[in-house]
C-alpha cells in the first residue's frame, strides 16, 4: 500500500499573530485544524515577537480600522481570561505631535467619528499627568484611555495551548514548499518531508508570502526594523513602569513609538527601517536608525539612559498603500490570504482571526475586510 498524505479539515500556514489567531477561531469548528510553521514556536525571525506591542483605538491610519481594533481589544481581554494570564495591559496610549500634524488630526477624527473616549491635552495639561515625557510648546497630546500593551509571546503561547486543547495540531520547523488545488477541490500542501490534504487553507506567512502566493511578489516589500530598550536613569524607574504606551508623530510624516518598562526598560522604536530582499538574511541595525532613536529619546524621554542595553529586529511586510491583505485567493474560494500587515497588524490579530474563520465557514468575506481585499 502506497504512502497517503495526512488529511485535515483545514490547514493554517504560519503561526505568527495572524496565523495563530485564525487557528484559534477555527479550532472549535467541526474537523481538525493543522498549523504548519517554518520555525520554532515564538521565534524571533518574523513580526510577532519583541516582548510588547501597542494597542491603540484612536487610529490615524484610517477610521475603518477602529471597529476592528475595538473588537480585537474585547477578544484579547477574553483570551487573557481564558488563559488566566495577563496578555493585555490597559496602560492607555498617548498620541503626540505638533498641533498641525495631519496624523494626529486623523487619529482625533477617528476617535470622534466612533465616539471613543479620548482627551486632547495641551503641554501644560499633559506634563503633570505623564511625567516620563517631555512635551514641547506647540505640541498636542491625544489621550486614548482604552489603549494599552499586548504581550505577543504570551499571547501566541496561550493561543497554541487553548487551540491544542481543542484538537488543533501544530508542526514546528515545517516549511511549506508549495500548495496546489487538486481535481475535486481538495488542496495538497507539501513541506520538505510531508504531504497533507485539506479542504480549506489559510496562508499567513508574512515576509515569506510571495513564496506561496507568487502573484504578490511585485506588490510587497520587506523592511527590517529595530527596537531598543532603555533603562531609567533613576533606579526606581517608577514613572516608566506606570507610563502609557505612546506614538509620537514628527513633522516629516514619520513617527516614534514605545511601551512602558515591564521589567527590562522602556522600549522605543521608529519608522526608519532597511529594505531587505531576502527575509531569511538579516542586516545589522543601521547607524541612522539608532541615531534617530537616540535623538527622540533625548528630546522626549530624557530621564532614560543615554544608551540602550538591548535591541531586537523584526520584519514589516508592506503593501503599497500600507493597508493589510485579507482576502480569498483569486483562483480558489477555499484559500484565504492573511498577511502583509505593514507594521501595524499585531493588535488586530484576534479580530481578523475571527473574521477569517467566519469567511471559511460561510464562504463570504465580512464587509469590515473590504479595505483589505486584493483588487484595490
Amino acid at each position: 500500500m502506497g504512502y497517503r498524505p495526512a488529511v485535515y479539515a483545514r490547514i493554517v500556514v504560519g503561526a505568527g499573530a495572524m496565523g495563530a489567531s485564525a487557528a484559534y477561531f477555527l479550532s472549535p469548528l467541526h474537523g481538525r485544524t493543522l498549523v504548519l510553521e517554518r520555525f520554532h514556536e515564538n521565534h524571533a525571525f518574523g513580526s510577532s515577537h519583541g516582548q510588547t506591542r501597542i494597542l491603540r483605538t484612536a487610529y490615524a491610519e484610517g477610521a475603518a480600522y477602529v471597529p476592528l481594533v475595538v473588537r480585537a481589544r474585547q477578544l484579547w481581554v477574553q483570551l487573557s481570561r481564558a488563559a488566566r494570564q495577563e496578555i493585555f495591559r490597559p496602560t492607555g496610549v498617548i498620541l503626540a505631535a505638533r498641533s498641525s500634524s495631519e496624523s494626529l488630526g486623523h487619529a482625533r477624527r477617528s476617535a470622534e467619528r466612533w465616539k471613543l473616549p479620548h482627551e486632547m491635552l495641551e503641554p501644560t495639561e499633559a506634563r503633570p499627568r505623564f511625567p516620563a515625557f517631555r512635551f514641547a510648546e506647540g505640541e498636542l497630546a491625544l489621550w486614548d484611555p482604552k489603549g494599552g500593551v499586548l504581550f505577543p509571546e504570551r499571547a501566541i503561547a496561550a493561543i497554541r495551548r487553548i487551540s491544542h486543547g481543542r484538537g488543533t495540531a501544530f508542526r514546528w520547523n515545517s516549511r511549506v514548499t508549495e500548495w496546489r488545488v487538486q481535481p475535486g477541490g481538495r488542496i495538497l500542501v507539501r513541506t520538505a518531508t510531508r504531504e497533507y490534504l485539506t479542504d480549506e487553507l489559510v496562508v499567513a506567512t508574512g515576509a515569506w508570502m510571495p513564496d506561496l502566493v507568487p502573484r504578490l511578489r511585485g506588490s510587497l516589500s520587506v523592511e527590517q526594523q529595530t527596537v531598543y530598550w532603555f533603562r531609567p536613569r533613576v533606579r526606581s524607574g517608577g514613572s516608566f513602569q506606570g507610563m502609557p504606551a505612546f506614538v509620537w508623530y514628527n513633522s516629516k510624516g514619520g513617527y516614534f513609538y514605545g511601551t512602558p518598562d515591564v521589567g527590562d526598560g522602556a522600549k522605543i522604536g521608529g519608522c526608519i527601517g532597511q529594505r531587505i530582499p531576502n527575509p531569511s538574511r538579516r542586516l545589522p541595525p543601521s547607524a541612522r536608525e539608532l541615531r534617530s532613536i537616540l535623538a527622540f529619546r533625548k528630546e522626549h524621554l530624557p530621564l532614560l539612559s543615554v544608551r540602550s542595553h538591548r535591541h531586537v529586529t523584526c520584519l514589516y511586510t508592506n503593501t503599497p498603500d500600507k493597508n493589510f491583505i485579507v482576502d480569498f485567493h483569486p483562483d480558489s474560494r477555499n484559500v484565504v490570504i492573511v498577511s502583509a500587515c505593514s507594521g501595524h497588524g499585531f493588535k488586530f490579530a484576534t479580530a481578523i482571526g475571527e473574521l477569517v474563520a467566519n469567511a471559511l465557514e460561510t464562504g463570504r468575506l465580512s464587509p469590515r475586510l473590504a479595505p483589505f481585499r486584493l483588487p484595490r
